[in-house]
């Protein structure tokens, strides 16, 4: 009997599942959507809910609630950001599901959970924060650290050339 057993174990131990649904729920809210199984995506919409609704309250605690399932606190933050900006007048239902097709080898039908605009909240990436830091931040550090101009590449065979009818 299943009563009031609640979710879906997906064929797979709790550690799994959890490890599973994290990654998923990264990848929603950095791409802006998922493909993947239906039974899956019942399970992850109700998290992916959760998480927009905690994003719209602002709060450190609803950060830090979102930081459970993130790990990742430049996420955690842009996602916020994100949500409230795209979503200023929605408090709920967040995500949309569509069909996609039936996968060919075991016939189980493929759905893509997106956002409910399709647009991807900005993530930057660890590469992109670096160059950003990097960069110079006003014009007069622009000037000071101007590489040199890029001289052209010498034909070495010529070079070489010249260099052996110097010594005779």
């Amino acid at each position: 009997m299943r009563h009031r057993v609640y979710g879906k174990k997906l064929g797979r131990d709790r550690n799994q599942r959890q490890a599973l649904f994290r990654s998923q729920l990264k990848e929603v809210f950095t791409h802006g959507f998922i493909k993947t199984t239906d039974t899956k995506v019942k399970a992850i919409t109700p998290l992916v809910e959760r998480v927009c609704t905690l994003a719209k309250k602002n709060t450190l605690a609803a950060r830090r609630r979102i930081f459970r399932s993130f790990q990742d606190i430049k996420l955690v933050n842009s996602v916020v950001t994100q949500i409230n900006e795209l979503y200023p007048d929605i408090t709920s239902n967040f995500t949309r599901v569509s069909k996609i097709k039936r996968r060919q080898g075991d016939d189980a039908l493929i759905v893509k959970l997106y956002l409910f605009n399709g647009i991807a909240p900005k993530v930057k990436a660890e590469s992109e924060s670096k160059e950003s830091a990097s960069k110079p931040k006003n014009a007069l550090q622009k000037l000071i650290k101007k590489p040199a101009p890029k001289t052209p590449k010498k034909d070495t065979k010529t070079t070489a050339k010249k260099v052996k009818q110097s010594k005779k």
